[in-house]
């Protein structure tokens, strides 16, 4: 390959991941480091549960999701959110109470039939979309840059078998 060939092909590939989402860089960077920095406050904390919390960022936004112990680890999760540089506010959606395994993985698999389906969508970025599920409910986050990619993700994940509702959390750029 010559140097040329190796130049293009570089440049091709930092396309190509620049694309992966509508998002800006230097935001996608950002929120990627703020979830990675309260995640790691999650595990070393020992009052919160953190195999049982899924965390987000969008735009600074946290969103925590997912079932803790109690409310005293409910509490200190969003504290550890707050207390992380860059985040701009906290949606604390975590529940009380224990997940049983088969609701788990019942969930895993949902989302992991609606990440499908988004992947196989030529309309749908999916790169641009998170996708949780709790007790059968989809939720769809992130940013898209059309509303008609939004309904579109939406339609998928409620056409799902197994999604019992779906909460579309997705915003438009």
């Amino acid at each position: 390959m010559t140097k040329t060939q190796a130049l293009m092909l570089s440049v091709a590939l930092m396309v190509l991941v620049g694309c992966a989402t509508s998002q800006p860089i230097d935001t996608q960077t950002s929120d990627s480091v703020i979830t990675s920095k309260i995640e790691a406050k999650l595990a070393a904390d020992p009052e919160t549960n953190y195999f049982g919390v899924d965390v987000d960022t969008l735009n600074g936004q946290v969103f925590l999701r997912g079932f803790v112990d109690g409310e005293a680890s409910r509490h200190e999760a969003e504290h550890l959110a707050r207390a992380t540089e860059g985040v701009r506010g906290v949606d604390n959606q975590l529940r009380i109470g224990d997940r049983t395994t088969a609701r788990n993985l019942a969930d895993r698999w949902l989302v992991t039939k609606v990440k499908s389906k988004l992947v196989a969508d030529p309309e749908v970025s999916a790169f641009d979309i998170d996708v949780d599920a709790i007790d059968g409910q989809v939720i769809l986050s992130g940013v898209v840059p059309e509303a008609g990619t939004r309904q579109e993700a939406e339609r998928i994940a409620k056409a799902t078998d197994g999604v019992k509702s779906v909460r579309n959390e997705i915003r438009v750029r």
